[in-house]
């Protein structure tokens, strides 16, 4: 190598996404090995490692593609296999330098910088709740708290957005890959919200008519609602209760961003979707343990929890910081975190509005008394708390609600 390691790693997806500090602690104990001309490799036989090419030259297929890769080419600053492998191998044209990291201890890693503020002198716990806050703080602190998986079509597109090469055909196997999001999707484009003069009947003129971006977004969104499951009935019941309330936030996320033009509203949507992303994992271990917390007690957990588990999951899926700080601060309601709006404002929003004419509102701050209200300039509420811009968009906030349900 021409360059340090540190030197070399520093625009590596996803190793970037660690401080330099915390990148060079990593790299000490990762593994670097040759590959000889001819020898292949299995992505399948290295599911735990994240795999570059430091140096020479390899043909890899994956994603149904074959590619010839070097150190200067774009994609080799992505590992060679993705998370969730499905016959993806590489074979050494020449003698290859690779560098091999464990997935699990680059998770460690990211989780521990991204929680390090999370200290649980942070949280006030009372006698009564004390015993189930202390099992799933101490279960999320030792790394024994199951995270959700990402669904694997999620997975998949979020992998061919990074490939600006990537089109219709290729989005079209993905998505046809899973049968109910291929289906709800189709739904999606015949419902009022993206229909045309003609019905469609196959994915790929869906793809057509959405466009690449936003059936990217729709999709992942679509098959978001499998990580929204349970098996036991009391867990099922607040998981619905959950979907629905993120439902409803990425609706009014999305037509407020369309309206205010300041925001991408396919992003809206999905972050409107994921900004409650921590209650899963908590349902998840009550679940697990067959707990029987009284309501107070698991909402009162689940109130002061579930922005730290929000950034393990988000951590552990690989998304961006934007959505990292939505998850983790989409509750501050007096976030004020700089002149120009952001996602967080508007989640922060979108969730109040949605709270107007429900008991929780009582507990609340009215909408149009938090920073972020006023960043976003959406006009004026009603003596009712009623905003003029969603009152215009009742039948389109019903629209995207059937899209995300169906």
């Amino acid at each position: 190598m021409t360059e340090p390691l540190d030197q070399t790693t520093r625009e590596f997806t996803p190793l970037k996404e660690l401080s330099d500090a915390g990148r060079s602690r990593l790299l000490a104990d990762a593994k670097q090995e040759l590959l000889p001309p001819g020898r292949k490799i299995n992505g399948s036989d290295r599911r735990g490692e994240l795999l570059y090419l430091l140096q020479g030259s390899l043909g890899l297929v994956s994603g149904g593609e074959a590619i010839r890769l070097t150190p200067e080419s774009p994609r080799a600053s992505e590992p060679l296999f993705p998370e969730r492998v499905s016959n993806e191998f590489a074979v050494a044209e020449t003698e290859c330098s690779l560098l091999s990291v464990d997935r699990t201890a680059f998770s460690h890693a990211l989780n521990d910088e991204r929680t390090a503020g999370f200290e649980i002198n942070d949280v006030e716990i009372s006698a009564d709740e004390g015993r189930i806050f202390q099992e799933i703080y101490e279960a999320t602190m030792a790394r024994k708290l199951e995270l959700p998986p990402m669904p694997e079509v999620a997975i998949r597109i979020q992998h061919l957005s990074a490939d600006p090469d990537v089109g219709i055909a290729e989005l079209t196997k993905v998505i046809q890959m899973d049968a109910a999001v291929a289906g709800a999707l189709l739904h999606a484009t015949n419902s009022p919200l993206y229909r045309g003069a003609k019905a469609i009947t196959n994915i790929r003129d869906a793809v057509v008519r959405l466009g690449l971006k936003t059936t990217r977004m729709l999709a992942t969104n679509i098959a978001m609602r499998q990580t929204f499951k349970a098996t036991s009935p009391v867990v099922a019941e607040r998981m619905r209760q959950l979907w629905e309330h993120s439902v409803n936030v990425s609706a009014i996320a999305y037509v407020l961003a369309r309206k205010s033009r300041r925001f991408d509203p396919e992003r809206a949507l999905l972050v409107g979707l994921m900004h409650d992303i921590g209650v899963i994992p908590i349902l998840k271990y009550m679940e697990q343990q067959k707990a029987n917390p009284s309501s107070e007690e698991l909402e009162s957990t689940i109130s002061k929890l579930h922005a730290m588990t929000g950034v393990l999951v988000m951590n552990f899926w690989g998304m961006d910081p934007e959505l990292v700080t939505v998850v983790e601060e989409a509750d501050n309601w007096m976030r004020d975190a700089g002149a120009e709006p952001d996602y967080c404002d508007l989640v922060i929003v979108s969730q109040l509005l949605s709270y107007v004419h429900t008991p929780r509102m009582a507990e609340l701050p009215r909408p149009d008394q938090v920073p972020a209200f006023r960043k976003l300039n959406l006009g004026e509420l009603d003596e009712d708390m009623n905003l003029a811009i969603l009152d215009e968009a009742r039948d389109e906030l019903e629209a995207i609600r059937n899209v995300l349900n169906a």
